[in-house]
């Protein structure tokens, strides 16, 4: 929004700051070029007028007669009553118009050599000062105009892009959660169509998210509750107390397996919003890495080994929260040593603006079409019928990575020849 306002002041001053400098500009030299205009022609009329009067005795009938045949006014005064500054006297002696003027007249001035009078032509302001008004009501319009033209030239951007906005928010709301805003670097708004856009696609992730788990859960239900159904039905027809103890411990591992996995699906729904709600911290993930494979090579009897000499030799320093940060690096060795043969490696390494993780494995590795797809709720892999579990510890690592900020890519590990799990964070910067 700083983009926006800023923008706004800045058309508008510029549109008062020139347009105001120019309109004033133009209308000082119009007057400039007006006054001179009008003052020439006075000249050219009082100087032959002059002359002539000079070389009569019977000036004062023609002052009359033109008194009675004209609107501007003639008058004669002695010199002696016509005083005049030293800067103008001179060129006046010599016999050149003099233009004064005031606010109520306008006196064209000619000297009258052998009568030693001046003879001055008197023009009323009036009509002066109608032109001006006239023409600064037109430059006053002209200036409200152009503000209001560079408003509009600034607007029109913004209201293409609410208009886009309106647009993809209608269609986004009809159902089409592909739809996105195309940024443009020169929107004012570009910060909403940013979270415009990461709404958008949370919101697809959500509804994406809902529907596998409605899959998942009538999918994985629906073995226990048949064998629930199966497990009653055959504990009414017997009467065997050893065939009823079978029967009910087989009952109470399905009823298990059922809280087991309403658990991880609660789990995984409220992930978001625990996120939200925690605190990120400065932590040295080198040291979160080597307790996480302690834990696991501790506590697993397979035969998988973890490999941790590959930590880069530096700290590692990630602004984050360690339990869920702990249970992405968890999630990630835990999936490889289920697919790994003998080996997983974890290494570290920091560049000038990123930390990278990788952890690999000597498994199956997995196929490049379907990467995309195991990172998705109750997505397993290749032998996910032997394998037990279901398919929510990726899922989990990419909600965590995408709250810190971070890139998952999957590919094959050069070294190993299994999968390979990159996470890219962006660098700590204190």
């Amino acid at each position: 929004m700083k983009k926006l306002t800023l923008s706004l002041i800045v058309a508008i001053l510029t549109a008062i700051i020139f347009l105001g400098w120019g309109l004033d500009t133009f209308f000082n030299e119009y007057q400039e070029q007006k006054d001179t205009d009008e003052y020439s022609a006075y000249r050219k009329i009082i100087a032959p007028l002059a002359n002539t009067l000079d070389k009569t005795d019977n000036f004062a009938q023609f002052v009359t007669t033109w008194q009675n045949q004209n609107q501007q006014q003639l008058t004669l005064t002695p010199l002696a009553e016509f005083p005049l500054p030293a800067s103008l006297r001179d060129n006046f002696s010599q016999g050149e118009p003099l233009v004064l003027e005031s606010e109520e007249l306008i006196t064209v001035n000619q000297l009258l050599l052998s009568q030693q009078q001046v003879l001055t032509l008197n023009i009323q302001q009036q009509s002066k000062q109608e032109g001006n008004l006239t023409l600064q009501v037109a430059l006053t319009t002209v200036f409200y105009a152009g503000i209001l033209l560079c408003v509009f030239i600034w607007l029109y951007p913004l209201i293409k892009r609410l208009r886009l906005l309106r647009s993809t928010a209608k269609n986004f709301g009809e159902g089409d959660f592909s739809e996105r805003i195309h940024i443009s670097s020169t929107s004012y708004i570009v910060d909403i169509e940013n979270e415009f856009n990461r709404m958008a696609e949370k919101i697809e992730t959500l509804v994406e998210d809902n529907k596998l788990l409605s899959n998942a859960v009538s999918h994985d239900l629906r073995t226990p509750l048949a064998r629930l159904r199966f497990g009653i039905e055959a504990l009414s027809e017997t009467n065997k107390p050893e065939t009823k103890e079978k029967y009910i411990q087989h009952l109470s591992q399905d009823i298990q397996e059922m809280e087991n996995l309403v658990g991880v699906l609660l789990d995984y729904a409220r992930l978001d919003q625990k996120m939200i709600n925690v605190e990120r911290l400065p932590l040295n993930l080198n040291t979160l890495i080597e307790g996480c494979a302690r834990n696991l090579t501790s506590s697993d009897s397979s035969a998988v080994s973890i490999d941790v000499s590959g930590l880069s030799k530096i700290q590692i320093i990630i602004d984050g929260n360690e339990n869920y940060l702990s249970m992405l690096i968890n999630n990630l060795l835990s999936n490889a040593q289920r697919y790994a043969v003998k080996h997983v490696r974890i290494t570290t390494k920091q560049t000038t603006t990123s930390l990278i993780m990788c952890v690999s494995d000597d498994g199956p590795g997995i196929p490049v079409e379907k990467r995309g797809e195991i990172f998705k709720p109750f997505i397993r892999g290749e032998n996910q019928i032997e394998q037990k579990g279901y398919g929510m510890g990726l899922a989990i690592v990419a909600r965590i990575a995408v709250w810190h900020g971070a890139h998952v890519v999957i590919s094959q590990s050069d070294e190993l020849g299994g999968a390979k799990f990159t996470i890219t964070f962006k660098r700590y910067n204190k």
